[in-house]
């Protein structure tokens, strides 16, 4: 599998927003670890899982004047999705917009990223025959 087998869509209220030729893109789920006292034992730390979080990093190709637009993205949410190009397997969830920037340089391609942060869970869809 490679990176162009892996589709990230960026929509609000059913509408893709993000049209974009996407060249990279960074997820990371992370969890939060919280230490807890032993009854048995108090030489080695014991944790308990804790929260959980994620975030996506979206590099891409600005092919169009009107892609500067996209810098008035942030602190706007968005539902992601994350599919495979064949689009058998996804994953779905809620971003707050943190960040998107711009790097024009005479002679070689503009390009931009999108930094999401995670607002709720990163699932596996619920299909309407699950609920």
């Amino acid at each position: 599998m490679t990176g162009k087998d892996i589709i990230v869509v960026l929509s609000q209220n059913g509408t893709a927003v993000a049209s974009v030729c996407i060249r990279t893109q960074d997820i990371q789920t992370e969890g939060e670890q919280e230490e807890r006292a032993s009854a048995t034992q108090q030489t080695w730390r014991e944790y308990l899982a804790g929260r959980c979080g994620w975030s996506l990093t979206v590099g891409y190709l600005v092919l169009a004047a009107s892609q500067i637009a996209d810098l008035l993205l942030v602190n706007q949410t968005f539902d992601v999705t994350l599919k495979d190009k064949d689009n058998t397997y996804s994953l779905v969830g809620k971003a707050i917009m943190r960040s998107v920037k711009h790097t024009a340089t005479v002679g070689n391609l503009a390009q931009g990223s999108f930094s999401l942060l995670g607002t709720g869970p990163l699932a596996v869809p619920v299909t309407p025959s699950e609920t």
